[in-house]
């Protein structure tokens, strides 16, 4: 398959290099990812202004726009419009639940849907090295062909993977779990700009609602948890308090 790769952590992630180098034994792999760290950017895209592309080897270029762009300018006329599959990460850190809102991640593998092709998001739970990013280069090595079979044009799929595992770890259907963030804004003032405050987002405390079938009860119990992200904003169907009449909602 021919592959392109992307992810927020950006180019010089070993995430990403561990990608490349394992599924380059058996693939056509591509790599266009930021030049920076990009995460949080969620589904954000450069519209106004040029993104800067940059070769940093063969194969492989540096883009200074967001994860969007990488897909946008990589599934292009700038490298090729014959790819089989985006690979998103491996990411560090896991995009659990709702974490996939903020998750630049997860953004790219839904361009890369969005583009008709089928996208994986990717990531290791786990903050601090040393990472295992082999293994799960290797596992997906294997299961490829197997993860795209799983894939069609109405969702992309996000994979979260535990810290410990083998090749012979095994994977969980999942739903979303609900995350809770606990943000603590900080605030401070420059010297010299007296009518200036700046804010920073401090801590990282996360609570999960761990209940049975969710990605995060999964990925904490050993489990490589998968779910199919619908494309579409989906709305909320009647919850007792819109009237039957779709359009009108007040008088």
């Amino acid at each position: 398959m021919k592959i392109l790769i992307t992810n927020d952590d950006g180019i010089q992630s070993p995430g990403i290099l561990s990608l490349r180098d394992v599924l380059s034994r058996k693939h056509d792999v591509w790599i266009m990812a930021p030049d920076g760290d990009r995460s949080g950017f969620s589904q954000s895209i450069t519209l106004r202004d040029p993104v800067k592309i940059v070769k940093k080897d063969e194969r492989m270029y540096s883009c200074s726009g967001t994860p969007v762009d990488c897909v946008v300018y990589g599934y292009s006329n700038f490298l090729a419009k014959d790819f089989d599959i985006v690979l998103s990460g491996i990411n560090i850190g896991p995009n659990l639940g709702t974490d996939i809102l903020y998750s630049g991640t997860a953004a790219a593998a839904r361009q890369g849907a969005l583009k008709n092709l089928p996208s994986i998001a990717l990531s290791l739970n786990q903050f601090e090295g040393p990472f295992n990013f082999e293994v799960v280069s290797e596992y997906l090595l294997e299961r490829l062909e197997d993860l795209v079979s799983l894939w069609d044009d109405s969702c992309f799929l996000n994979m979260n993977f535990p810290p410990e595992m083998d090749k012979n770890t095994e994977m969980k259907w999942c739903t979303p779990a609900v995350r809770t963030y606990r943000d603590e804004v900080v605030q401070f003032s420059a010297p010299r700009e007296p009518n200036s405050t700046y804010c920073l987002l401090k801590g990282n405390l996360i609570h999960s609602v761990e209940e049975e079938g969710t990605d995060a009860l999964a990925v904490h119990s050993g489990y490589v948890a998968i779910s199919a992200i619908r494309l579409s904003p989906s709305i909320v169907t009647h919850i007792g308090k819109v009237p039957e009449k779709v359009g009108i909602c007040c008088r």
